[in-house]
């Protein structure tokens, strides 16, 4: 079962655009399969590394469809501060992977669906709307309704990443925690033992010079 079943209703009616949208699905349900199967460090790298490519590419390609188009000014400059915001979150998810401090998990995944599933359903359809508008002003129109959704919606993506990311700090800093109390109790044997040691270099000095 994926976590995203691709479907009609998610389709713009723009040929290429619905193709790159579906696989990015892909992309996703196989990161999703990463936290739930035991796949090796290196899969999941490499899983990470071609959503991040895959969605520099399909940005690219709306901006400049969008570029060349009827689209408002003002909705284009929100349009592509969404995909960097997106871009952004990526970037950071795949450094905290590569040092170790996070790993791919159920809630991040849950996020990922999240904003591209609301990206979909409604920047990219407004989009679709001014790009396939007889009627430009019109198509401007429909697409600023469309838009007024945006503002609540990600507010809440937000305070889920923001959720996840504490959880996330929280467990390093247990990990430290845990890792300096280790560190001290190793510190108190070695500790120990040198003390033993000279008490038993003592001893055997006090005894040669006994003997002597």
């Amino acid at each position: 079962m994926h976590i995203i079943e691709w479907t009609s209703d998610f389709a713009l009616g723009i040929d290429e655009i619905d193709e790159q949208h579906r696989a990015l699905v892909g992309m996703i349900n196989a990161l999703d399969s990463s936290t739930h199967e035991k796949y090796s460090p290196e899969k999941m790298r490499k899983l990470l590394a071609d959503l991040s490519d895959y969605v520099r590419d399909h940005f690219g390609f709306e901006e400049r469809l969008m570029a060349g188009s009827g689209c408002t000014q003002e909705f284009v400059t929100r349009h592509c501060g969404e995909h960097a915001y997106f871009r952004s979150v990526l970037r950071d998810l795949t450094s905290d992977f590569e040092s170790g401090r996070r790993s791919i998990t159920v809630p991040l995944i849950e996020y990922l669906v999240h904003w591209l599933l609301h990206h979909i359903a409604v920047v990219d359809r407004a989009m679709a709307h001014q790009l396939n508008a007889t009627e430009p002003e019109l198509g401007a129109r429909v697409a600023a309704a469309l838009m007024q959704e945006v503002t609540d919606d990600l507010t809440e993506s937000e305070r889920h990443l923001l959720a996840e990311l504490r959880r996330a700090n929280d467990q390093v800093e247990l990990q430290v925690q845990e890792r300096t109390r280790a560190l001290s109790e190793k510190n108190r044997q070695l500790e120990a033992e040198l003390r033993e040691l000279k008490a038993q270099v003592e001893r055997l000095s006090a005894q040669r010079i006994a003997g002597g």
